[in-house]
């Protein structure tokens, strides 16, 4: 008995000496690792005032040999080093997704957002992500006075953006309709629009006049009620029963004239915009209905004064550099190729020269375009009178026509005059073109005239200086 005492003695001395040497975790390291951050794309905030939205997804890291649950997450959003945001919230289990928000969102520039999460055993995990909030207004100012420029195309419709198929308005225009054109439209910095058409504006029979001209302002279109205005950088939207710029007849629906209703808000495409030292531009395009294109140009700040127009100049080598159709700017019937600048080369290179006395003369060289109206083969050759630039020759030029004054001076092709074609009317003493845009830049002008040869015959030249 006492034998067995003994052995049993031992046994538990040897399974003391194990168990002391191995309590079953040496050959295992405890690892316990701090939370993992995940963060989404921001959902919303990236315009100034917009709520600041992302979601932040937690969980727990890694424990073995002891046990940790999420605790505590915080967050800081930096501006320059500087805190502008920041908060914090209780956490609880394994694993959880934050949406956060930041009401108001912030102004414009550069942030950081920084998130921190510690776990119940004191890891902590961090994540950062930088982002950018853009001006809710765009960088284009348009508050201010605005009117319809009085340039020939300020206003325009097509079947196409662009277009001026149907109709534009002409230089001529532009003084026939001097109660439109002087037109105001005022966007206001606080978003409040206003027009003031004076005691005067253009009415239509649409309207309920006699016929179309000057007349005392009709309501809706009267510039009478409480208007706003929003603006991106492609839309400008008029909200308020009657509010226009432009046509009044003009919405997104169709036109009023055409059984459209009067429209409680409008948006317009935005097309370009310049700024050229006070004074600014601004292209609207609105589709009024299926197919209809309307374009409204407008100014802001007194014009520039127009380039001069004495010096030499010639045909600018551009396709449609001369087009033809049955409206103003209306390439329809014919224009140009790029390849006519090489084969009619003896035209392209025609110079035309308006001198500072009003003097105006031709030089075509040995050889300028011919057609078949002025007896020879339709392509280049020697000049023919009374279009060789044989003779002596002035000009009247206003800013929105010139004048040629003498039998045979011309632009571009001599048959287009304003009582038809040559042939078909007599050859006439002067020459009368509409300027359509008068331009310099680099100490390059450009030149557009229109002219009407006879009716519903529209012919366009682009000219460039030498």
């Amino acid at each position: 008995m006492k034998q067995k005492v003994i052995n049993f003695s031992a046994l538990l001395s040897m399974l003391a000496f194990i168990w002391s040497c191995d309590n079953g975790y040496t050959d295992f390291p405890i690892v316990d690792t701090a939370p993992k951050i995940t963060l989404s794309s921001v959902l919303s905030g990236l315009t100034e005032g917009e709520d600041f939205k992302i979601d932040v997804t937690l969980s727990d890291g890694v424990d073995n040999g002891t046990i940790s649950t999420l605790d505590n997450f915080s967050y800081a959003v930096t501006k320059g080093g500087a805190t502008v945001k920041s908060g914090s919230q209780e956490l609880s289990g394994e694993s959880q997704t934050i949406n956060l928000v930041i009401a108001g969102g912030f102004e414009p520039g550069q942030y950081n957002l920084d998130i921190k999460a510690t776990d119940s055993n004191g890891n902590e995990g961090t994540e950062n992500l930088s982002f950018t909030v853009a001006s809710a207004k765009p960088a284009f100012d348009i508050s201010g006075v605005w009117s319809m420029e009085p340039i020939a195309g300020a206003m325009k419709v097509g079947p196409a953006p662009g277009s001026s198929e149907w109709y534009q308005n002409s230089a001529g225009d532009v003084a026939a309709r001097a109660c439109f054109f002087d037109d105001k439209y005022t966007f206001n910095a606080d978003g409040t629009f206003k027009i003031d058409m004076g005691s005067q504006t253009w009415l239509e029979q649409w309207q309920g006049v006699a016929a179309d001209g000057c007349g005392a302002p009709k309501a809706p279109f009267d510039g009478v009620g409480s208007f706003t205005y929003t603006y991106t950088t492609t839309t400008l939207t008029l909200i308020g029963r009657g509010a226009h710029v432009g046509l009044a007849k003009v919405n997104n629906a169709g036109e009023i004239s055409n059984g459209a209703a009067v429209a409680n808000q409008i948006a317009y495409t935005i097309v370009e915009q310049t700024k050229t030292g006070n004074t600014r531009r601004m292209t609207l395009r609105i589709q009024a209905g299926n197919g209809v294109w309307w374009d409204f140009k407008l100014i802001s700040g007194a014009a520039p004064a127009p380039a001069s127009i004495v010096g030499k100049w010639k045909m600018e080598p551009v396709e449609a550099a001369l087009a033809v159709g049955p409206t103003a700017g209306s390439r329809e019937w014919y224009f140009n190729s790029t390849a006519d600048v090489t084969t009619r080369a003896c035209f392209f290179d025609d110079v035309y020269t308006f001198g500072a006395d009003g003097s105006f003369s031709l030089d075509m060289g040995g050889s300028t375009w011919l057609e078949t109206w002025q007896g020879a083969a339709e392509g280049c050759g020697t000049p023919k009178a009374p279009h060789d630039g044989v003779g002596s020759f002035t000009y009247q030029f206003t800013g929105t026509s010139l004048k040629l004054v003498g039998k045979g001076a011309h632009v571009a092709l001599p048959k287009a005059v304003n009582a038809g074609e040559l042939p078909n009317t007599a050859v006439p003493n002067d020459v009368t073109y509409q300027v359509v845009s008068l331009t310099e830049d680099g100490g390059k002008k450009k030149m557009t005239l229109q002219i009407e040869a006879g009716t519903g015959v529209w012919w366009t030249f682009k000219l460039i200086s030498e």
